[in-house]
C-alpha cells in the first residue's frame, strides 16, 4: 500500500495532441495528488464520488480499482462514498427543484 498517490505514466491523449497542455495537467495532476494534507484513501473516496457524479463509467472503474489496490478499500467504504455522493447529488436537486417551483409554479 503506498503512502502517496502518483499521477499515471502514460502519456495522455492531451500529451500527443498538445504537448504544453498535456504538461500542464500533469503537473496539476501530480501536485493535487502528491502534496495535500488529507491521506490517500481520503483522496480517492473524494475523486471516487466525484466521478461519480459526473457518471464516468471509466472514471468511476478506474477509482475502485485504485482504491482496492492502492489503499486497501473495501466495498463498504466504496458504496458509501458512492452512496452519499448520490445523497448530495439528490439534496442539490430538491434545492433546485424548489426554486424552479416557487419561480414558476408555486405563485
Amino acid at each position: 500500500m503506498s503512502k502517496t498517490l502518483t499521477a499515471p505514466k502514460t502519456k495522455t491523449w492531451m500529451q500527443n495532441a498538445w504537448p504544453e497542455g498535456g504538461d500542464a495537467f500533469q503537473t496539476l495532476y501530480k501536485v493535487v495528488e502528491e502534496k495535500g494534507v488529507l491521506d490517500p484513501k481520503t483522496r480517492l473516496l473524494i475523486m471516487l464520488a466525484a466521478a461519480s457524479l459526473q457518471r464516468c463509467k471509466h472514471c468511476v472503474g478506474h477509482q475502485v480499482q485504485r482504491l482496492q489496490e492502492e489503499v486497501g478499500a473495501t466495498d463498504r467504504e466504496i458504496a458509501e462514498t458512492m452512496m452519499l455522493a448520490s445523497l448530495a447529488a439528490a439534496g442539490t436537486n430538491m434545492a433546485w427543484a424548489k426554486e424552479v417551483f416557487e419561480e414558476r409554479l408555486g405563485k
